[in-house]
Order: C-alpha cells, then sequence, then structure tokens
C-alpha cells in the first residue's frame, strides 16, 4: 500500500487533523530558506513533533546544507525521519548517517525535465543511497523555492529511478493533486507520495482537501 506523507502543520489542530484523516507521515517544515505559510521554529517543531502519535511518522523538512547543523537541528526536534530538502552532498548524508539515529530521506531536484543535482538520475540516487539515505524523495524546484511549486515533472524519469532503487523507497512529490495522483501511482509505483499544495487553501490545511487526496490514493490500492 503505498504511504502518504503530508506536509503543512502550523499547530496541533493541524496534527490532530491529518492523523484523524489518516497520513503516514506527517512533514514538519522547518526554518527552510524559502517564504512558506507553514515555516516552523525548531522549537515549533519539536513541540508538534511530540504530539505525533505512535505508528505516524514525523518527518523533519529542512534545507540547512551544513551537516553540523543539521545534526543538531535533528538531535533537537528528534524526528522519526529528516528530509534533507537542501542540495546537501553524499559527503554531508555520509557524515550524518554516522551521527543519527534518525532515518534520512534525500531529495533530488528537477526543473524542466532537468535534475538540478547534476548528472545521470539513477546513478545519483544510488550514490546517495551508497552515502547511507534511506529513501530518495523526487520534487520540483524553482527560483526561490526549494519545493512546494505545485509543477510535476516528468513521471517516466521517476519511475526510472524507482526501478533502480527497488526495494529501496522512492517518495514522489511535485505538484500532486486529487486529479493526477492516480495516474502517478499507476506510472511510478512509488514507496509514498508526498502533498503540501494540494491539501492546503490559502497557506492553511484544508480538512476537505485533505480527505479528497487521501481518498484518490485510497482507491488505487483496491
Amino acid at each position: 500500500m503505498t504511504r502518504v506523507m503530508l506536509c503543512g502543520s502550523r499547530n496541533a489542530g493541524d496534527i490532530r487533523l491529518m492523523v484523524e484523516e489518516g497520513a503516514d507521515a506527517i512533514g514538519l517544515i522547518t526554518e527552510v530558506r524559502q517564504e512558506i505559510s507553514c515555516r516552523l521554529s525548531l522549537k515549533e517543531a519539536r513541540h508538534l513533533c511530540t504530539l505525533i502519535p505512535p505508528m505516524i511518522s514525523g518527518i523533519l523538512i529542512l534545507t540547512e546544507e551544513r551537516e553540523e547543523e543539521v545534526y543538531r537541528m535533528v538531535r533537537y526536534v528528534c524526528p522519526d525521519a529528516v528530509q534533507l530538502h537542501g542540495f546537501n552532498t553524499p559527503e554531508d548524508v555520509a557524515f550524518l548517517r554516522r551521527k543519527l539515529n534518525s532515518k534520512i530521506i534525500k531529495t533530488l531536484h528537477f526543473q524542466d525535465g532537468c535534475m538540478a543535482e547534476g548528472g545521470n538520475p539513477e546513478g545519483v540516487a544510488l550514490e546517495y543511497l551508497k552515502a547511507g539515505a534511506d529513501a530518495i524523495l523526487l520534487d520540483t524546484y524553482g527560483e526561490s523555492k526549494y519545493g512546494s511549486t505545485g509543477r510535476t515533472f516528468d513521471w517516466d524519469t521517476a519511475r526510472r529511478i524507482r526501478d533502480v532503487l527497488w526495494p529501496r523507497p522512492l517518495i514522489l512529490a511535485g505538484g500532486l493533486h486529487v486529479d493526477n495522483v492516480a495516474v502517478a501511482l499507476r506510472a511510478v509505483q512509488p514507496y509514498a507520495v508526498d502533498a503540501f499544495s494540494a491539501v492546503t487553501s490559502e497557506g492553511k490545511l484544508d480538512r476537505a482537501k485533505v480527505r479528497d487526496f487521501m481518498a484518490a490514493v485510497r482507491r488505487c490500492q483496491r
């Protein structure tokens, strides 16, 4: 069954909403280098992480690229996993793998058919796994945006990366919404999907949108 990670939490009510609607993982977007409505302080992220119940994963989402600073932030918040959404190197991942108990998710960034990290996407993804990442997440980026663009990218590329990584987890993000997530799931068959813009209205979580997105994903499991 495809897992669902939802982002956009700003308070305890948002955590409760996501739990009630069946999210498998909750992304806490924290001190990122991007203007975004749900940008949390470390103190806020730490508090919200304590509200996530057992059997649901708390994911700390960072764009920080200094390895020692990432280590400090993760140790402070104590999430189940950290999502490195910046342009961290494989060497950074190897350093963090030696220091952290939390799982590590490494994002690869796409725009106009090209991967920002350069090189062969499949090979780069494998390099990050070899360095110690536990999963790879694929997302779109743009000027001044590390993610949350609302734009999709080539799912054929995503499927090739998924096939090379299998059975290691691939998480698909980037412009997924209620009307296209079923197509994306059939095309890519990812371990999980990640949604933010699809489940928010004017920067706030929208219960109806969360419910509709979750239902669209679950229908594909039948």
